[in-house]
This record gives C-alpha cells, sequence and structure tokens, in this order.
C-alpha cells in the first residue's frame, strides 16, 4: 500500500521533473546569437524578405538548435569592426578571403559567384583575367578582399578611380560608362540595376569563381565551442 507520504514524495518528484523539462526548453529557446552583416543584397539586408536569402539561410540553420538569431545592418567596415567587440559573436556573410586575424571562418553557409558584368554594348574580347586588366578599365569594390589571383591582378593594374566605396557605386560607374568591366557578384550587380532603374547592364556574365559565404566568429571567449556547435549543426542539415 502507497502511504500518505510516499504519495507526496512521488508527486514532488513528478513536479520538479516537470519543470525542469520546462526550464530546460525555455534556456534552449532563450539562446541568441547576435551577428553584425553588411547591406549585401538579395544575400542580407534589412529591408529584404527574411532579411535576404544567406541570413534566412543562417536563421533556419540556428534555429535548429534553439538559437534565435539578431542582426545588425551596417556597411561592411563597420561590421567588420563592431562584430569583434563581446556584444556580437561574429560577422555575416563573408567571403573567406576576408576573414582575417580577429576571426574564424565557419564551413559555408551559403555560396556567391565573382563574376565579369558588363553593359550589354560592350564587347570583350580578351580570353583570360589578365588580358581583361590589361586592356580595359576593371572596376571593383576597394573593400572587397577578392582571391588571391584577382587581388594580385588589381594591384599591378590599380587606379584610384577603378575602386569604389560599395556595389551600388560599382553599378553606377559601369551603367555610365566609367569603366569597361566590374568585378562582383553578378546577382548583387543585377539587383542593385533594377532596384536603381539603370539600363544596359548586360544579365549574360562570365564567372570567374564560386565563393563561400561563411560566419566568420570573433575570437572571443567561447568562440571554439560556438564554431565546433555551428559547424555540426552545417553538417547535419537537409537544405
Amino acid at each position: 500500500m502507497v502511504t500518505f507520504a510516499r504519495f507526496e514524495t512521488r508527486l514532488a518528484a513528478c513536479i520538479l521533473g516537470f519543470l525542469l523539462v520546462i526550464f530546460t526548453a525555455e534556456h534552449a529557446q532563450s539562446e541568441t546569437w547576435k551577428i553584425a552583416s553588411p547591406e549585401w543584397p538579395p544575400y542580407a539586408g534589412a529591408d529584404l524578405p527574411e532579411n535576404g536569402r544567406a541570413i534566412h539561410k543562417l536563421r533556419r540553420v540556428l534555429s535548429r538548435a534553439g538559437i534565435s538569431l539578431e542582426v545588425d545592418f551596417m556597411p561592411w567596415s563597420r561590421a567588420r569592426a563592431v562584430a569583434m567587440s563581446k556584444d556580437y559573436i561574429g560577422v555575416f556573410p563573408a567571403w573567406p578571403t576576408e576573414v582575417n586575424q580577429h576571426f574564424v571562418a565557419s564551413d559555408p553557409v551559403d555560396f556567391s559567384r565573382i563574376a565579369i558584368i558588363k553593359r550589354v554594348e560592350t564587347t570583350l574580347t580578351t580570353s583570360c583575367i589578365d588580358g581583361l586588366f590589361q586592356e580595359y578599365r576593371v572596376g571593383f569594390v576597394a573593400g572587397h578582399v577578392y582571391p588571391a589571383p584577382i587581388q594580385r591582378l588589381i594591384y599591378q593594374h590599380y587606379q584610384p578611380e577603378d575602386g569604389s566605396e560599395n556595389e551600388e557605386d560599382l553599378v553606377r560607374v559601369l551603367a555610365a560608362g566609367r569603366i569597361d568591366a566590374a568585378l562582383s557578384d553578378p546577382a548583387v550587380l543585377l539587383h542593385l540595376a533594377d532596384k536603381l532603374q539603370l539600363n544596359g547592364i548586360d544579365p549574360d556574365v562570365d564567372t570567374l569563381e564560386k565563393h563561400a559565404l561563411v560566419l566568420a566568429f570573433s575570437r572571443t571567449g567561447g568562440y571554439r565551442q560556438r564554431l565546433e556547435r555551428f559547424n555540426d549543426l552545417l553538417r547535419t542539415r537537409s537544405d
């Protein structure tokens, strides 16, 4: 026969177990990762649906572990600077080539492209990237760190007026004919050309390479555990 005292003990144990389950679930759901992000449509942007396709993918990956995502959008140079503070876990999206000694790169979350983009009336006759820089004026974003072969050519043929502050400036000078070609992600430049109602940008581009988009974790306390946990989530995702 179960005595009243035993019943009370069992009831208290059940209640305690139930409260622990609730506390654990709420604690798991309350974890938040805060990142700095450049305005880089269509991959990232405060006014984009789901904050952009790359941010949407990142948020979906984190949600599988009960982690919510908080994003502060700002220019790339500022995003990289503030992401080193203890208030942020890192910056996203970033190319691996842009991850300096203050950060460590995750596995790829998404991918972008680097391509040669031109105006519809422009005919580029060169068959190699070296010849492109030798024969034409090539624009680029000055703050980006391109893959090593491209970055080397930029240094070799550098003209201050060919380096734009951001992609919006780059697509404007391309549409105005002040450069013959631009090195950028075509999805970004074509998106901005449509937004700014700039005509004449050729959608038929010459892709140079596919480029990973990573979460650059700042080297602050606990970053190794977060990095390993995040990479495990990426390896087991279905999309």
